[in-house]
């Protein structure tokens, strides 16, 4: 079974998923933008625990999942790239939780929030240049054909007829692209309040 789901809070992932498998839905993985993979099996009282991680090499990765392995957490899913990484306990040396205070368990939403930041920079450094390659006419970007802005008539209309499915075969990835990174924005925004949030929680 497949389901769609947001969260921007981890707690409310964690709570979530623990109730599906108290209906029999127990987590196979996660992909990209709120796609949760459930299989069936009898209702269980689980403990699903998140962290968010990326890491630079497959060797990092691997030190990472057996670090958690020795403190008696499985690894559930999660890839090196992926960020979300899904824990549960499976032995009782694992306790209640992956996090020692409340201040680690925070520090993933900043590792979030910088995630999203840095892929909402690429956006805007990657639309500039397109943008500057155009010299100011961005309709340059979608239609190559010479001349083509200066035509009338007939002429004008089977040249542009001719040429927009071309055209829009490379804008829209480029709209699809600035889409994600508004996401990016509003989620890294999320997380970062989230962060605050729970930063001033621990301090009071």
């Amino acid at each position: 079974m497949k389901k769609f789901k947001l969260f921007w809070d981890f707690d409310e992932e964690e709570k979530y998923l623990n109730d599906m498998a108290a209906q029999g839905h127990i987590l196979k993985k996660y992909t990209t933008f709120g796609f949760y993979h459930f299989e069936s099996d009898k209702p269980q009282n689980l403990n699903y625990r998140i962290d968010y991680r990326i890491f630079k090499s497959r060797k990092e990765f691997d030190n990472y999942i057996s670090l958690f392995e020795d403190a008696g957490w499985r690894h559930v899913c999660g890839t090196k790239n992926s960020g979300y990484q899904y824990f549960l306990p499976m032995s009782e040396k694992a306790g209640t939780d992956i996090f020692s205070d409340r201040i680690s368990a925070a520090a993933r939403y900043k590792i979030l929030y910088n995630i999203c930041m840095v892929n909402v920079i690429c956006f805007i450094v990657y639309l500039s240049v397109v943008l500057l390659s155009a010299r100011g006419a961005p309709f340059k970007l979608a239609f190559l054909t010479p001349g083509l802005w200066g035509r009338t008539g007939k002429a004008f209309w089977s040249a542009f007829s001719f040429e927009l499915p071309f055209a829009l075969f490379r804008v829209v990835p480029l709209i699809l692209f600035a889409v994600v990174a508004v996401f990016y924005s509003y989620w890294g925004s999320k997380a970062k309040k989230i962060y605050q949030l729970k930063i001033n929680e621990d301090n009071n």
